[in-house]
């Protein structure tokens, strides 16, 4: 019966597994796991006494574990399914995906010697191989593993990038080139302009490298470039003897957000004629460069799948590929694998060029798996290094707001104010973000005025005047102004359920009730679990006759947890309904 249920299942499920061996998106575990895992694995196999329920039961596990993320345990599972059945295509294929993208290179090169030859022997597995192959730098093997390949969609992709590479080792850079001219005709222009520029420079042609860099824009402006791309012109530009225009790539970040930081670390070296290392220098390096170009290039929502498959490969042949253990961890960050993403941003040496953002990367990591104190040691870590910085203390005053440690958090919002010389326009955020936690510790005179600073530098920022509006109608203060602001807010930001609420309050104080109702009724559509919505929604509804809907509401209310002083509010309420309204007048 077992041997039965085995063959319907995989016959439902086969082309499921074939397609979701590329369509989910595993986390990436540190050492520790590998022995729980194995426990996990254990007690699921014990479950089934006889040989065929033992790989049933195994097989159930690994999907499980597959469907959870949770890789790991899915690798082991599905590699022990695999091993008892290496006949089986499909456990074949689905080992191989997972020991991939689980970083579990050494099983993954003996599974993809498996698949040679058979049907599962696929672009993925010829890539893993050709990464063997290079580093015994036989270039020669690795271009025969796609001389019968006919690639169609984003394999089309990848073998002309793993042939184009391979020659390259054999220093045929012509053949090199007009390999890639099959991708250059796709849509991925960037990627063929990036990997040509890449070979040009092994080749030695400094000047077509940079040529080919500027020509990802119509303009040919590389100062518009994606970032890769201006990183990789600078040390080109350097053996080129023009460090001024290696200067003014890294001068226009300046100022600029945490992301582009890398580039300010590289002015110094510039300055003392030090040459900054290129991105390649060997075919290991450019094949690992051109899968990264074509992960960078995939949406991470709908082809995040991919994204993390063409990542571990690019890191498999690279591995010290800091940019692309970074990626790595922000997918696992959007999967809530906020451990796994932990230790791979912790892959990335602090000290290096991109150290600075896998820092902040891991504290976003720390706090998200609820280790706020440990996120809060590595950030004033960071404002001590750095004392000129702010994003690391900014970073630190956010969290301990979003966990309502509001004085704690002006502290440190007040430390890197200290730090600010003269706001700019980009600085209204941390104005907005200090009056938040200062209007929650009840020090509203500081708090307006931060409000408003925001505003002189981003006089039309929704958040700011839907926070300050709202504000001053809920202290009866600047009524006329406060309607506009929040009017302006709506106007910018019309599917944002707090702002639409914010509208329909502002209505409900004034007295207009009937034009507060369909503003409140699309908030609380678009915010269907807050209670405060809810609760205000049930507030308009009384007011215009409509009571048994205003309970209603405000048992909704209810339901979604409000706050102990909400909470008694809303029970006087449902008790007593409403007294005589408080309307605001125009003139308060």
């Amino acid at each position: 019966m077992a041997k039965i249920l085995l063959k319907i299942l995989l016959g439902l499920m086969s082309i499921a597994v074939t397609i979701s061996a590329v369509i989910y998106l595993p986390p990436l575990f540190d050492d520790n796991a590998v022995n729980t895992a194995e426990k996990t694995k254990s007690i699921a196999v014990s479950s089934f006494p006889d040989e065929q329920a033992s790989i049933y039961g195994r097989f159930l596990a690994g999907r499980f574990a597959e469907r959870r993320s949770d890789l790991q345990l899915a690798a082991l599972v599905m590699g022990q399914v695999q091993k008892e059945e290496p006949k089986n295509e499909l456990f074949l294929r689905q080992a191989f995906v997972l020991a991939v993208i689980a970083g579990h290179n050494k099983k993954a090169f003996e599974l993809a010697h498996q698949m040679n030859g058979r049907p599962s022997y696929d672009t993925t597995a010829r890539v893993v191989q050709v990464a063997s192959d290079f580093k015994n730098n036989d270039y020669i093997a690795a271009l025969g593993r796609f001389a019968d390949t006919q690639d169609s969609g984003l394999d089309l992709y990848v073998s002309a990038l793993a042939r184009a590479w391979s020659f390259v080792g054999q220093k045929k850079f012509v053949e090199a080139r007009k390999t890639l001219t099959v991708i250059g005709r796709e849509k991925g222009n960037s990627i063929y302009r990036f990997n040509t520029a890449l070979i040009y420079y092994l080749a030695g042609d400094l000047d077509e490298a940079y040529s080919q860099l500027k020509k990802v824009n119509k303009d040919s402006n590389l100062l518009t470039a994606p970032l890769r791309f201006q990183r990789a012109a600078i040390p080109i530009l350097q053996k080129l003897g023009r460090k001024n225009e290696a200067l003014k790539i890294i001068d226009q970040h300046k100022g600029s957000n945490d992301e582009n930081h890398i580039f300010l670390g590289l002015r110094e070296a510039i300055e003392n004629d030090k040459q900054i290392s290129s991105l390649v220098e060997t075919p290991s390096h450019g094949l690992a460069e051109g899968l990264f170009s074509l992960a960078s290039a995939l949406p991470r929502g709908r082809a995040g799948n991919l994204v993390l498959l063409y990542t571990r490969l690019a890191v498999m042949l690279k591995p010290k590929f800091p940019l692309a253990e970074i990626l790595i961890g922000d997918i696992l960050m959007s999967r809530n694998r906020f451990k796994d993403a932990v230790h791979n941003y912790s892959k990335v040496n602090p000290y290096s060029e991109y150290g600075w953002t896998a820092q902040l990367r891991k504290a976003d990591a720390l706090y998200e798996d609820g280790r706020i104190d440990e996120a809060q040691v590595l950030l004033e870590q960071m404002g001590t290094q750095k004392p000129l910085r702010l994003d690391a203390l900014h970073r630190l005053g956010n969290y301990l707001r979003f966990k309502e440690r509001y004085s704690e958090a002006v502290e440190v919002y007040n430390r890197v104010f200290a730090r600010l010389k003269e706001p700019k326009k980009k600085d209204w955020d941390l104005f907005y973000a200090r009056g938040i936690a200062l209007e929650r510790s009840k020090k509203w005179d500081r708090a307006e005025k931060d409000f408003l600073k925001a505003l002189e530098l981003m006089p039309d920022q929704p958040y700011v005047q839907n926070y300050l509006g709202y504000s001053w109608v809920e202290r009866r203060q600047n009524l006329d102004r406060a309607k506009k602001l929040i009017e302006s807010a709506v106007s910018q930001r019309q599917n944002d359920g707090y702002i639409i609420d914010s509208m329909g309050w502002v209505l409900y104080r004034l007295g207009e009730f009937d034009k507060a109702v369909p503003h409140l009724e699309k908030a609380v559509q678009i915010r269907p679990h807050d209670p405060i919505i809810n609760n205000h929604l049930g507030d308009a509804y009384w007011r215009v006759g409509r009571k048994k809907e205003a309970r209603f509401q405000w048992r909704r209310a209810l339901s979604f947890k409000p706050d102990k002083v909400e909470r008694e509010k809303i029970f006087v309420k449902l008790r007593t309904g409403l007294g005589k309204p408080e309307i605001l007048g125009a003139n308060q």
